[in-house]
Protein backbone atom coordinates (compact mmCIF):
# COMPACT_ATOMS: atom_id res chain seq x y z
CA UNK A 1 0.00 0.00 0.00
CA UNK A 2 1.33 3.43 -0.97
CA UNK A 3 2.31 5.74 1.89
CA UNK A 4 0.01 8.80 2.01
CA UNK A 5 1.57 12.04 0.85
CA UNK A 6 2.67 14.30 3.66
CA UNK A 7 4.79 17.36 4.39
CA UNK A 8 6.29 17.47 7.88
CA UNK A 9 7.36 20.79 9.38
CA UNK A 10 10.84 20.37 10.82
CA UNK A 11 11.54 23.94 11.86
CA UNK A 12 9.88 27.35 11.81
CA UNK A 13 12.09 30.34 12.35
CA UNK A 14 12.45 34.01 11.47
CA UNK A 15 15.30 35.49 9.45
CA UNK A 16 16.33 39.13 9.94
CA UNK A 17 19.07 41.22 8.37
CA UNK A 18 22.46 40.54 10.01
CA UNK A 19 22.63 42.01 13.53
CA UNK A 20 25.88 43.87 12.76
CA UNK A 21 24.31 45.70 9.80
CA UNK A 22 20.70 46.39 10.73
CA UNK A 23 19.15 48.91 8.33
CA UNK A 24 17.42 51.98 9.77
CA UNK A 25 13.62 52.00 10.17
CA UNK A 26 12.02 52.56 6.81
CA UNK A 27 8.55 53.61 5.68
CA UNK A 28 7.63 53.42 2.00
CA UNK A 29 4.35 54.88 0.72
CA UNK A 30 2.40 52.87 -1.83
CA UNK A 31 2.20 54.33 -5.31
CA UNK A 32 -0.83 54.05 -7.58
CA UNK A 33 0.86 51.03 -9.18
CA UNK A 34 0.87 49.21 -5.82
CA UNK A 35 -2.60 49.92 -4.45
CA UNK A 36 -4.74 47.80 -6.84
CA UNK A 37 -2.77 44.70 -5.79
CA UNK A 38 -4.12 45.04 -2.25
CA UNK A 39 -7.23 43.41 -3.67
CA UNK A 40 -5.47 40.39 -5.16
CA UNK A 41 -3.73 37.25 -3.84
CA UNK A 42 -0.02 37.15 -3.11
CA UNK A 43 2.65 36.22 -5.62
CA UNK A 44 3.49 32.53 -5.17
CA UNK A 45 6.41 30.88 -6.91
CA UNK A 46 7.75 27.37 -6.44
CA UNK A 47 11.22 26.31 -7.54
CA UNK A 48 12.37 22.68 -7.71
CA UNK A 49 16.10 22.01 -7.50
CA UNK A 50 18.23 18.89 -7.88
CA UNK A 51 19.92 17.39 -4.85
CA UNK A 52 23.28 19.05 -4.14
CA UNK A 53 26.24 16.78 -5.02
CA UNK A 54 27.59 14.90 -1.96
CA UNK A 55 30.95 16.60 -2.35
CA UNK A 56 29.32 20.02 -2.03
CA UNK A 57 27.70 19.77 1.36
CA UNK A 58 25.15 17.96 3.52
CA UNK A 59 21.46 18.82 3.68
CA UNK A 60 21.98 20.41 7.09
CA UNK A 61 24.71 22.65 5.70
CA UNK A 62 22.59 23.52 2.67
CA UNK A 63 19.83 24.83 4.93
CA UNK A 64 22.37 26.69 7.06
CA UNK A 65 23.82 28.39 3.97
CA UNK A 66 20.35 29.31 2.71
CA UNK A 67 19.53 30.91 6.07
CA UNK A 68 22.79 32.83 6.15
CA UNK A 69 22.46 34.11 2.59
CA UNK A 70 18.79 35.03 3.10
CA UNK A 71 19.81 37.19 6.06
CA UNK A 72 22.54 38.87 4.01
CA UNK A 73 20.13 39.49 1.13
CA UNK A 74 17.56 41.05 3.46
CA UNK A 75 20.15 43.64 4.42
CA UNK A 76 19.80 45.00 0.88
CA UNK A 77 16.06 44.26 0.52
CA UNK A 78 15.16 45.13 4.13
CA UNK A 79 11.60 46.37 3.37
CA UNK A 80 10.69 42.75 2.55
CA UNK A 81 11.43 41.84 6.17
CA UNK A 82 8.84 44.41 7.22
CA UNK A 83 5.07 44.59 6.93
CA UNK A 84 2.24 46.19 5.05
CA UNK A 85 0.39 48.42 7.48
CA UNK A 86 -3.20 49.20 6.50
CA UNK A 87 -4.76 51.58 9.04
CA UNK A 88 -8.39 52.70 8.85
CA UNK A 89 -9.07 55.50 6.34
CA UNK A 90 -8.23 58.25 5.73
CA UNK A 91 -4.73 57.07 6.71
CA UNK A 92 -2.95 55.45 3.76
CA UNK A 93 -1.51 51.92 3.66
CA UNK A 94 2.28 51.80 3.57
CA UNK A 95 5.25 49.47 3.88
CA UNK A 96 7.15 49.73 7.14
CA UNK A 97 10.36 48.12 8.34
CA UNK A 98 11.51 48.37 11.97
CA UNK A 99 14.45 46.89 13.85
CA UNK A 100 13.67 43.28 14.72
CA UNK A 101 11.39 42.66 11.73
CA UNK A 102 11.96 39.38 9.93
CA UNK A 103 10.89 36.94 7.26
CA UNK A 104 9.17 33.70 8.25
CA UNK A 105 11.16 30.67 7.09
CA UNK A 106 9.70 27.15 7.21
CA UNK A 107 11.90 24.07 6.86
CA UNK A 108 9.94 20.96 5.88
CA UNK A 109 10.44 17.41 4.69
CA UNK A 110 8.21 15.49 2.29
CA UNK A 111 7.90 11.84 1.32
CA UNK A 112 6.65 12.79 -2.16
CA UNK A 113 8.46 11.94 -5.36
CA UNK A 114 10.03 15.20 -6.52
CA UNK A 115 10.19 13.93 -10.09
CA UNK A 116 6.42 13.58 -10.07
CA UNK A 117 5.78 16.98 -8.49
CA UNK A 118 8.15 18.81 -10.84
CA UNK A 119 6.83 17.22 -14.02
CA UNK A 120 4.66 18.74 -16.73
CA UNK A 121 1.80 16.26 -16.33
CA UNK A 122 -1.27 17.10 -14.17
CA UNK A 123 -0.38 17.27 -10.48
CA UNK A 124 -2.60 17.85 -7.48
CA UNK A 125 -2.83 21.54 -6.65
CA UNK A 126 -3.17 20.53 -2.99
CA UNK A 127 0.28 18.95 -3.05
CA UNK A 128 1.85 21.98 -4.72
CA UNK A 129 0.23 24.42 -2.27
CA UNK A 130 1.62 22.39 0.64
CA UNK A 131 5.11 23.41 -0.50
CA UNK A 132 4.29 27.13 -0.27
CA UNK A 133 4.27 29.24 2.91
CA UNK A 134 1.32 31.42 3.94
CA UNK A 135 1.25 35.10 4.85
CA UNK A 136 -0.89 35.43 7.99
CA UNK A 137 -2.69 38.64 8.95
CA UNK A 138 -1.84 40.36 12.18
CA UNK A 139 -3.85 43.05 13.92
CA UNK A 140 -2.95 46.05 16.02
CA UNK A 141 -5.33 48.45 17.67
CA UNK A 142 -5.63 51.92 16.18
CA UNK A 143 -8.09 54.03 18.16
CA UNK A 144 -11.32 52.04 18.21
CA UNK A 145 -10.71 50.17 14.97
CA UNK A 146 -8.15 47.63 13.82
CA UNK A 147 -5.11 48.29 11.68
CA UNK A 148 -4.36 45.36 9.43
CA UNK A 149 -0.72 44.28 9.38
CA UNK A 150 0.48 41.84 6.73
CA UNK A 151 3.99 40.38 6.47
CA UNK A 152 5.44 40.93 3.02
CA UNK A 153 7.43 37.76 2.48
CA UNK A 154 7.54 34.13 3.61
CA UNK A 155 9.79 31.29 2.44
CA UNK A 156 9.49 27.51 2.71
CA UNK A 157 12.32 25.07 1.96
CA UNK A 158 11.13 21.48 1.52
CA UNK A 159 13.61 18.62 1.38
CA UNK A 160 12.52 15.49 -0.48
CA UNK A 161 13.72 12.14 0.72
CA UNK A 162 14.36 10.83 -2.76
CA UNK A 163 16.19 13.66 -4.55
CA UNK A 164 16.28 17.42 -4.40
CA UNK A 165 14.47 20.20 -2.61
CA UNK A 166 12.00 22.99 -3.35
CA UNK A 167 11.98 26.66 -2.44
CA UNK A 168 8.53 28.18 -2.13
CA UNK A 169 8.21 31.97 -2.00
CA UNK A 170 5.04 33.87 -1.12
CA UNK A 171 5.19 37.66 -1.43
CA UNK A 172 2.60 40.38 -0.96
CA UNK A 173 1.91 41.68 -4.48
CA UNK A 174 1.37 45.24 -3.26
CA UNK A 175 5.05 45.27 -2.21
CA UNK A 176 6.70 43.72 -5.24
CA UNK A 177 5.86 42.81 -8.82
CA UNK A 178 7.44 39.85 -10.59
CA UNK A 179 10.42 41.92 -11.74
CA UNK A 180 11.24 43.03 -8.18
CA UNK A 181 10.69 39.55 -6.76
CA UNK A 182 12.95 38.08 -9.45
CA UNK A 183 15.66 40.60 -8.51
CA UNK A 184 15.40 39.58 -4.84
CA UNK A 185 15.43 35.81 -5.43
CA UNK A 186 18.34 35.96 -7.89
CA UNK A 187 20.31 38.11 -5.42
CA UNK A 188 19.63 35.51 -2.70
CA UNK A 189 20.74 32.72 -5.04
CA UNK A 190 23.93 34.57 -6.03
CA UNK A 191 24.86 35.15 -2.40
CA UNK A 192 24.28 31.47 -1.59
CA UNK A 193 26.42 30.40 -4.55
CA UNK A 194 29.17 32.70 -3.32
CA UNK A 195 29.04 31.09 0.14
CA UNK A 196 29.11 27.59 -1.37
CA UNK A 197 32.24 28.51 -3.35
CA UNK A 198 33.67 30.20 -0.24
CA UNK A 199 34.33 33.42 -2.12
CA UNK A 200 35.95 35.90 0.21
CA UNK A 201 34.51 38.90 -1.60
CA UNK A 202 31.02 39.37 -3.00
CA UNK A 203 30.04 42.57 -4.76
CA UNK A 204 26.27 42.91 -4.34
CA UNK A 205 24.98 44.42 -7.56
CA UNK A 206 22.67 45.86 -8.62
CA UNK A 207 21.21 47.48 -5.52
CA UNK A 208 17.42 47.92 -5.31
CA UNK A 209 16.13 51.46 -5.86
CA UNK A 210 13.66 52.53 -3.17
CA UNK A 211 12.78 56.17 -3.99
CA UNK A 212 9.03 56.24 -4.62
CA UNK A 213 9.13 59.88 -5.77
CA UNK A 214 10.31 58.69 -9.16
CA UNK A 215 6.75 57.47 -9.96
CA UNK A 216 4.76 60.43 -11.29
CA UNK A 217 0.99 60.65 -10.80
CA UNK A 218 -0.29 63.71 -12.69
CA UNK A 219 -3.82 62.27 -12.97
CA UNK A 220 -4.20 61.47 -9.25
CA UNK A 221 -4.70 57.74 -9.84
CA UNK A 222 -3.52 57.05 -6.30
CA UNK A 223 -6.41 59.04 -4.85
CA UNK A 224 -8.87 57.20 -7.12
CA UNK A 225 -7.53 53.75 -6.20
CA UNK A 226 -7.46 54.53 -2.48
CA UNK A 227 -11.13 55.46 -2.57
CA UNK A 228 -11.98 52.23 -4.40
CA UNK A 229 -9.91 50.15 -2.00
CA UNK A 230 -11.36 51.78 1.10
CA UNK A 231 -14.83 51.13 -0.30
CA UNK A 232 -14.14 47.44 -0.79
CA UNK A 233 -11.81 46.90 2.15
CA UNK A 234 -11.05 43.36 1.04
CA UNK A 235 -8.05 43.00 3.30
CA UNK A 236 -9.29 39.76 4.84
CA UNK A 237 -7.19 36.86 5.98
CA UNK A 238 -6.24 34.61 3.03
CA UNK A 239 -8.37 31.50 2.88
CA UNK A 240 -6.90 28.03 2.90
CA UNK A 241 -8.53 26.18 0.02
CA UNK A 242 -6.29 23.14 0.06
CA UNK A 243 -8.90 20.84 1.57
CA UNK A 244 -11.31 21.69 -1.26
CA UNK A 245 -8.88 21.05 -4.11
CA UNK A 246 -8.92 17.26 -4.40
CA UNK A 247 -9.92 17.28 -8.07
CA UNK A 248 -8.00 20.39 -9.15
CA UNK A 249 -4.68 19.89 -10.93
CA UNK A 250 -1.95 22.01 -12.49
CA UNK A 251 -0.21 20.98 -15.69
CA UNK A 252 2.47 22.55 -17.86
CA UNK A 253 2.25 22.84 -21.64
CA UNK A 254 5.14 23.89 -23.87
CA UNK A 255 5.01 25.94 -27.04
CA UNK A 256 8.22 26.07 -29.06
CA UNK A 257 9.12 29.09 -31.15
CA UNK A 258 8.15 27.10 -34.25
CA UNK A 259 4.76 26.30 -32.67
CA UNK A 260 4.10 29.99 -32.03
CA UNK A 261 5.27 30.89 -35.53
CA UNK A 262 2.90 28.22 -36.91
CA UNK A 263 -0.01 29.74 -34.96
CA UNK A 264 0.95 33.20 -36.24
CA UNK A 265 0.92 32.11 -39.90
CA UNK A 266 -2.38 30.30 -39.36
CA UNK A 267 -3.92 33.51 -38.00
CA UNK A 268 -2.63 35.57 -40.92
CA UNK A 269 -3.88 33.02 -43.46
CA UNK A 270 -7.29 32.91 -41.78
CA UNK A 271 -7.53 36.71 -41.89
CA UNK A 272 -7.10 36.64 -45.65
CA UNK A 273 -9.65 33.85 -46.05
CA UNK A 274 -12.39 35.61 -44.06
CA UNK A 275 -11.47 39.14 -45.20
CA UNK A 276 -10.44 40.34 -41.75
CA UNK A 277 -7.65 42.84 -41.18
CA UNK A 278 -4.67 41.15 -39.52
CA UNK A 279 -4.03 41.81 -35.81
CA UNK A 280 -2.33 45.14 -35.09
CA UNK A 281 0.33 43.27 -33.14
CA UNK A 282 1.11 39.57 -33.57
CA UNK A 283 4.08 38.60 -31.40
CA UNK A 284 4.85 35.11 -30.05
CA UNK A 285 3.13 36.24 -26.82
CA UNK A 286 -0.05 37.17 -28.70
CA UNK A 287 0.00 33.93 -30.69
CA UNK A 288 0.45 31.82 -27.55
CA UNK A 289 -2.21 33.63 -25.50
CA UNK A 290 -4.71 33.49 -28.37
CA UNK A 291 -4.27 29.75 -28.82
CA UNK A 292 -4.52 29.08 -25.06
CA UNK A 293 -7.58 31.34 -24.73
CA UNK A 294 -9.48 29.34 -27.35
CA UNK A 295 -8.41 25.96 -25.92
CA UNK A 296 -9.60 27.00 -22.46
CA UNK A 297 -12.96 28.24 -23.70
CA UNK A 298 -13.58 25.10 -25.72
CA UNK A 299 -12.61 22.82 -22.83
CA UNK A 300 -15.05 24.77 -20.66
CA UNK A 301 -17.78 24.46 -23.29
CA UNK A 302 -17.25 20.71 -23.50
CA UNK A 303 -18.05 20.20 -19.80
CA UNK A 304 -20.54 23.02 -19.27
CA UNK A 305 -22.74 22.71 -22.34
CA UNK A 306 -25.67 24.20 -20.42
CA UNK A 307 -23.77 27.52 -20.26
CA UNK A 308 -23.00 27.54 -23.94
CA UNK A 309 -25.86 29.70 -25.16
CA UNK A 310 -25.19 32.31 -22.48
CA UNK A 311 -21.44 32.33 -23.14
CA UNK A 312 -21.76 32.84 -26.87
CA UNK A 313 -24.05 35.85 -26.41
CA UNK A 314 -21.81 37.54 -23.84
CA UNK A 315 -18.49 39.36 -24.11
CA UNK A 316 -15.54 37.46 -22.63
CA UNK A 317 -12.47 39.08 -21.09
CA UNK A 318 -8.81 38.12 -20.82
CA UNK A 319 -6.51 40.19 -18.60
CA UNK A 320 -2.73 40.40 -18.43
CA UNK A 321 0.00 42.47 -16.79
CA UNK A 322 1.86 44.92 -19.00
CA UNK A 323 5.32 46.21 -18.14
CA UNK A 324 5.24 49.91 -17.24
CA UNK A 325 8.93 50.66 -16.85
CA UNK A 326 9.50 50.97 -20.60
CA UNK A 327 6.13 52.56 -21.38
CA UNK A 328 5.87 55.55 -19.01
CA UNK A 329 7.80 58.01 -21.15
CA UNK A 330 10.37 58.74 -18.45
CA UNK A 331 13.23 56.69 -17.05
CA UNK A 332 12.64 54.22 -14.23
CA UNK A 333 15.62 52.16 -12.96
CA UNK A 334 15.24 48.47 -13.75
CA UNK A 335 15.99 47.79 -10.06
CA UNK A 336 13.10 49.95 -8.83
CA UNK A 337 11.61 48.24 -5.76
CA UNK A 338 7.84 47.96 -6.06
CA UNK A 339 5.18 47.55 -8.70
CA UNK A 340 5.55 49.16 -12.08
CA UNK A 341 3.07 47.20 -14.15
CA UNK A 342 -0.09 48.26 -15.90
CA UNK A 343 -3.15 46.21 -16.75
CA UNK A 344 -4.45 45.06 -20.11
CA UNK A 345 -7.97 43.78 -20.66
CA UNK A 346 -9.01 42.14 -23.95
CA UNK A 347 -12.64 41.80 -24.98
CA UNK A 348 -14.32 39.62 -27.60
CA UNK A 349 -17.76 38.08 -28.03
CA UNK A 350 -18.13 34.46 -27.03
CA UNK A 351 -19.76 33.72 -30.39
CA UNK A 352 -16.59 34.95 -32.14
CA UNK A 353 -14.14 33.15 -29.87
CA UNK A 354 -16.02 29.85 -29.95
CA UNK A 355 -16.56 29.99 -33.69
CA UNK A 356 -14.43 28.38 -36.37
CA UNK A 357 -12.12 31.40 -36.54
CA UNK A 358 -11.92 32.09 -32.80
CA UNK A 359 -8.14 32.32 -32.67
CA UNK A 360 -8.27 35.22 -35.16
CA UNK A 361 -10.62 37.28 -32.99
CA UNK A 362 -8.59 36.40 -29.89
CA UNK A 363 -5.37 37.60 -31.54
CA UNK A 364 -7.00 40.79 -32.83
CA UNK A 365 -8.31 41.62 -29.37
CA UNK A 366 -4.99 40.97 -27.60
CA UNK A 367 -2.94 42.71 -30.30
CA UNK A 368 -5.18 45.77 -30.21
CA UNK A 369 -4.86 46.04 -26.44
CA UNK A 370 -1.06 45.78 -26.54
CA UNK A 371 -0.87 48.55 -29.15
CA UNK A 372 -3.14 50.71 -26.99
CA UNK A 373 -0.85 50.18 -24.02
CA UNK A 374 2.20 51.00 -26.13
CA UNK A 375 0.58 54.31 -27.09
CA UNK A 376 -0.56 55.30 -23.58
CA UNK A 377 -0.05 52.73 -20.85
CA UNK A 378 -2.13 54.72 -18.32
CA UNK A 379 -5.12 55.42 -20.55
CA UNK A 380 -8.21 54.29 -18.65
CA UNK A 381 -6.13 53.37 -15.59
CA UNK A 382 -8.87 54.62 -13.28
CA UNK A 383 -10.93 51.58 -14.37
CA UNK A 384 -8.27 48.94 -13.62
CA UNK A 385 -9.85 47.64 -10.43
CA UNK A 386 -13.42 47.40 -11.70
CA UNK A 387 -12.28 45.85 -14.99
CA UNK A 388 -10.48 43.09 -13.09
CA UNK A 389 -13.87 41.99 -11.78
CA UNK A 390 -14.98 41.12 -15.32
CA UNK A 391 -12.13 38.79 -16.20
CA UNK A 392 -12.79 35.24 -17.35
CA UNK A 393 -9.09 34.49 -17.79
CA UNK A 394 -6.06 36.08 -16.15
CA UNK A 395 -2.51 35.64 -17.44
CA UNK A 396 0.28 35.62 -14.84
CA UNK A 397 3.99 35.98 -15.39
CA UNK A 398 6.04 36.76 -18.43
CA UNK A 399 8.34 34.67 -20.62
CA UNK A 400 10.74 37.65 -20.53
CA UNK A 401 11.60 36.89 -16.89
CA UNK A 402 14.41 34.32 -16.85
CA UNK A 403 13.17 32.23 -13.92
CA UNK A 404 15.37 29.30 -14.94
CA UNK A 405 18.49 31.42 -14.59
CA UNK A 406 18.32 30.85 -10.83
CA UNK A 407 21.28 28.92 -9.35
CA UNK A 408 21.95 28.57 -5.62
CA UNK A 409 25.24 26.81 -6.31
CA UNK A 410 24.00 23.29 -7.06
CA UNK A 411 22.63 23.80 -10.56
CA UNK A 412 19.71 25.61 -12.12
CA UNK A 413 16.10 24.94 -11.23
CA UNK A 414 14.56 21.79 -12.67
CA UNK A 415 11.10 23.36 -12.70
CA UNK A 416 9.43 26.68 -11.88
CA UNK A 417 5.74 26.87 -11.01
CA UNK A 418 3.71 30.04 -10.53
CA UNK A 419 0.51 29.57 -8.56
CA UNK A 420 -2.45 31.73 -7.66
CA UNK A 421 -5.66 31.49 -5.68
CA UNK A 422 -7.53 33.61 -8.23
CA UNK A 423 -9.44 30.63 -9.60
CA UNK A 424 -11.31 30.46 -6.28
CA UNK A 425 -12.85 33.87 -6.80
CA UNK A 426 -13.75 36.23 -9.59
CA UNK A 427 -11.47 34.79 -12.28
CA UNK A 428 -12.59 31.55 -13.92
CA UNK A 429 -9.16 30.58 -15.20
CA UNK A 430 -5.61 31.55 -14.35
CA UNK A 431 -2.71 30.66 -16.62
CA UNK A 432 0.97 31.38 -16.01
CA UNK A 433 3.73 31.99 -18.53
CA UNK A 434 7.47 31.50 -18.16
CA UNK A 435 10.32 31.05 -20.57
CA UNK A 436 11.09 27.40 -21.30
CA UNK A 437 13.93 25.64 -19.52
CA UNK A 438 14.72 23.14 -22.26
CA UNK A 439 13.30 24.63 -25.47
CA UNK A 440 15.21 27.66 -26.69
CA UNK A 441 12.80 30.49 -27.43
CA UNK A 442 9.95 28.38 -26.10
CA UNK A 443 7.27 29.16 -23.55
CA UNK A 444 5.90 27.15 -20.63
CA UNK A 445 2.20 27.58 -19.87
CA UNK A 446 0.86 26.58 -16.48
CA UNK A 447 -2.84 25.69 -16.48
CA UNK A 448 -5.09 24.94 -13.48
CA UNK A 449 -8.30 22.98 -14.12
CA UNK A 450 -10.37 20.13 -12.78
CA UNK A 451 -9.09 16.72 -13.87
CA UNK A 452 -11.95 16.28 -16.33
CA UNK A 453 -11.45 19.70 -17.92
CA UNK A 454 -7.69 19.21 -18.01
CA UNK A 455 -8.19 16.06 -20.08
CA UNK A 456 -10.34 18.02 -22.53
CA UNK A 457 -7.86 20.91 -22.62
CA UNK A 458 -4.93 18.57 -23.27
CA UNK A 459 -6.76 17.04 -26.21
CA UNK A 460 -7.59 20.46 -27.66
CA UNK A 461 -4.05 21.78 -27.15
CA UNK A 462 -2.23 18.80 -28.66
CA UNK A 463 -4.86 18.22 -31.33
CA UNK A 464 -4.84 21.88 -32.32
CA UNK A 465 -1.09 21.94 -32.82
CA UNK A 466 -1.18 18.68 -34.78
CA UNK A 467 -3.94 20.02 -37.03
CA UNK A 468 -1.95 23.18 -37.74
CA UNK A 469 1.17 21.14 -38.49
CA UNK A 470 -0.53 19.05 -41.20
CA UNK A 471 -2.46 21.87 -42.90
Amino acid sequence: MAVPFHVNIIEQCHISPPPDSIPPPTSLPLTFFDIPWLLYPSNQTLFFFPKPPPKSTTTTTVISLLKQSLSLTLHHFHPLAGNLSAPPPPAEPHLVYNKGDSVSLTIAESNANITHLSGNHPRSITMLYSLLPKLPFLYSKSSSRDTHVLPLLAVQITVFRDLGFSVGVTAQHAAADERTLDHFIKSWASLTKSLVKKDSLFDFKPQPFFDRNIILDPNSHKKTFLKQWWHRRLMNSPKDYSHQEINIVQATFILSSSDMNMIKHHILAKCKTINEDPPLHLSPYVSACSFIWICLLKSEETHDSSKGSTTTRSPLYLGFNAGGITRLGYEIPSTYFGNCIAFGRCRALGSQLLGEDGVVFAAKSIGKEIKRLDKDVLEGAERWICEWDELNIRVLGSPKVDSYGLDFGWGKADKVEKLSSDHHGRVNHVISLTGSRDVEGGMEIGVVLSRAKMKAFTGLFNGGLLELAIT
